[in-house]
């Protein structure tokens, strides 16, 4: 029976959803996009891939992105090109019942694992699409951060990769049993361990924002229209592979009696710091006039030589808790150097407010 490829996606949640409540493990300790899904799907010659991330809305969303050259290409979307070779090379199976494979990244202490692929922009991320028949791939939790000689060109934080082939696609049942048994152990294995901790600690902290002021939330502003809504989502998974918790303010919750000014405030306010990419005038101008009134640490990034307006960035001038950046290319280049700065900055504050206020001492 042919199944389409949203429909062959629905039918994988619905699969683990069943799992996951037949066994009455906790939504809590699992990643969000087992409840609900952001699905991205792409066509690569006679494979296909399924990137699934977290939904911010209570629901599932699909979105058909086409064919594609390679999977690096759809993943840190990057501009098209045909590859040359692949950093990673899929096990041949030994016939069309080989089971799923499945990679998973643990959470550190220092932060996630993050893949750094070194090249000249001409490779693949793996050989699936690109070698006849494969079996299913499935990875967990994993950082791809893309350098080329000393600069980032792109980094994602990418929930769940799923890779198949035609063959699998058109049968579900056939799929979901080769399937079965190493997926429901991943969940089991997800939910009973330090990893179902961290999930359960993060969907804890949104919900208790109110109460908890959390030490490692940073928030990401600037235009929403493509190609620059990309580099935000660059920026944020460089930041959560340095172990932050980015969000892009779009991801966050919100109250229907609340207004824009009081979202931005009511995120912003707590965060260890905000950043703001200018690069050209969007909402993101009024949005940085809330977070500098909020006395938020605040990094102001900017192409040398360029900026979407006069009117933001001189408060530098007066307010110590706001920095200019000026990056050549990419944002991304500058990050280490605007984290230093932020955590320099929070360190002193804490410093100097201890000396202000008696008790806190």
């Amino acid at each position: 029976m042919f199944v389409d490829k949203k429909n062959f996606a629905e039918s994988f949640l619905k699969r683990i959803r069943e799992f996951i409540k037949s066994k009455k493990l906790s939504f809590e300790r699992l990643p969000k996009w087992m409840e609900f899904s952001d699905i991205k799907i792409a066509k690569i010659n006679n494979s296909n891939i399924f990137v699934i991330e977290d939904s911010y809305k209570k629901e599932d969303t699909f979105q058909d992105y086409g064919s594609f050259n390679c999977d690096l290409q759809f993943l840190l979307n990057l501009p098209d090109y045909h590859p040359k070779g692949a950093h990673i090379r899929a096990p041949k199976p030994q016939s069309k019942s080989t089971k799923l494979i499945i990679w998973i990244n643990d959470f550190t202490d220092e932060g996630k694992v993050t893949f750094e692929l070194k090249s000249a922009g001409d490779l693949a991320f793996t050989d699936l699409g690109l070698i006849g028949y494969h079996s299913p791939f499935m990875i967990i939790n994993i950082i791809l951060k893309l350098v080329i000689g000393m600069d980032i060109i792109a980094i994602r934080w990418l929930p769940c990769i799923l890779y198949c082939h035609d063959y699998d696609i058109h049968d579900f049942e056939i799929f979901w049993y080769k399937c079965t048994p190493h997926i429901q152990n991943t969940i089991l294995g997800i939910h009973n361990s330090k990893d179902g901790d961290y999930y359960e600690i993060l969907k804890k902290e949104d919900k208790h924002h109110l109460l908890v002021s959390k030490e490692k939330s940073v928030i990401i502003y600037g235009s929403y229209d493509q190609p620059f809504f990309n580099e935000l989502l660059y920026i944020r998974d460089y930041l959560i592979s340095k172990n932050y918790d980015a969000r892009l303010l779009k991801e966050l919750p919100e109250l229907p009696s609340w207004s824009l000014e009081q979202k931005v405030r009511f995120w912003s306010s707590p965060s260890r710091f905000c950043i703001v990419v200018d690069r050209v005038a969007s909402g993101h101008l009024t949005e940085y006039n809330f977070i500098k009134n909020e006395r938020v640490i605040l990094a102001l990034l900017r192409e040398k030589g360029k900026r979407s307006t006069y009117m933001i960035g001189d408060e530098r001038i007066d307010y110590n808790y706001i920095n200019v950046f000026e990056f050549e290319k990419s944002p991304l280049n500058i990050l280490d150097e605007v984290i230093e700065w932020a955590e320099k900055k929070n360190i002193n504050r804490i410093e100097q407010y201890k000396k202000e206020y008696p008790w806190r001492k």
